[in-house]
């Protein structure tokens, strides 16, 4: 469920009545509230090609780095020729920057092959309802 507008109440801190009713929110157990401000930016991305090191392991890691999220939670999906993978993902929790806001980095392994063939690799990276994507293939990167 997602809400597009709050009301926002002030009571000085301390409610009663029915301006305590209207604030009193149950959420279940994993529920993340996330308040956020239209005129934040979307999340800066940086996608890492694999090294040509590790491609001779048949394996081809790609690195997506996400400076300045808001808020700290952030979605990260992960998407070779526009279809979504999810084995062989690894997302870190987001680290706080100096400017308050946050930056995550996540990894996603895949065949050498997959990478070899020229496949179009897109990292996804939505946080505060804002969202970025940012596509990376071989033939696009320099040796």
């Amino acid at each position: 469920m997602e809400y597009t507008t709050v009301e926002i109440v002030s009571c000085g801190g301390f409610c009663t009545g029915e301006d305590a009713e209207r604030i009193a929110v149950v959420f279940g157990q994993g529920t993340k509230l996330i308040v956020s401000d239209a005129a934040l930016p979307g999340p800066v991305l940086t996608v890492l090609p694999p090294s040509s090191e590790e491609l001779k392991s048949n394996k081809a890691t790609l690195v997506c780095l996400a400076s300045d999220v808001a808020g700290g939670f952030a979605d990260v999906r992960w998407l070779v020729n526009e279809n979504s993978v999810t084995s062989g993902v690894i997302t870190g929790s987001a680290q706080q920057q100096a400017n308050k806001k946050f930056t995550l980095s996540s990894y996603l392994t895949i065949d050498s092959s997959e990478w070899e063939n020229d496949k179009v690799v897109t990292c996804e990276v939505s946080a505060g309802g804002k969202a970025a994507s940012v596509k990376i293939k071989k033939s696009e990167c320099s040796e």
